[in-house]
C-alpha cells in the first residue's frame, strides 16, 4: 500500500492569449512547447510548457486575464544556479523588478513580472 504523500502543485494559469503566452516562455524564458489542446471547434484552448524538471500550463481565459495584473499574483520558480539564470535573462533584456539579493528567510531570488501580470519570482535556496 503506498504512503500518503504529496507530489508537486502546478496551477492552470489564466492567460489573455494562449500562444502568445507560449511563444513568449519559448522565445524569450528558455522553455518550449510540450503540447496544446484544442476545444470542439479546433481553438487553442489549453497548453503546456516545460524547462528542465519545470512544467507550466496555461489556457485562454481572455475576460479573467486583466485582472492578474491588478491583483500581482506571485509565483515562485524553485531553480538550481540562480546567477546564470539571472545573468541569462538580463542578457535577453527582460525588465527585472527585484535584483538578486539573499533574503533572511533563506532563499536568494529576483524577480519579473511575465507578459501577463504575473510576478515570477526566481528563487533558490541559500547554502549555510
Amino acid at each position: 500500500m503506498k504512503a500518503k504523500k504529496f507530489i508537486r502543485s502546478n496551477p492552470h494559469l489564466p492567460v489573455k492569449n494562449l500562444r502568445q503566452t507560449l511563444d513568449y516562455y519559448r522565445d524569450t524564458l528558455g522553455f518550449y512547447d510540450e503540447w496544446t489542446w484544442p476545444d470542439k471547434n479546433g481553438y487553442l484552448r489549453d497548453g503546456g510548457i516545460r524547462r528542465d524538471e519545470m512544467r507550466l500550463i496555461f489556457g485562454e481565459e481572455p475576460d479573467v486575464a486583466d485582472s492578474n495584473a491588478k491583483i500581482r499574483l506571485s509565483i515562485m520558480w524553485f531553480v538550481e544556479n540562480i546567477e546564470e539564470i539571472y545573468a541569462e535573462y538580463k542578457a535577453k533584456g527582460i525588465a527585472i523588478h527585484a535584483d538578486l539579493k539573499n533574503h533572511a528567510y533563506g532563499l536568494r531570488e529576483f524577480a519579473f513580472m511575465d507578459i501577463n501580470g504575473y510576478y515570477i519570482r526566481v528563487t533558490e535556496g541559500v547554502e549555510e
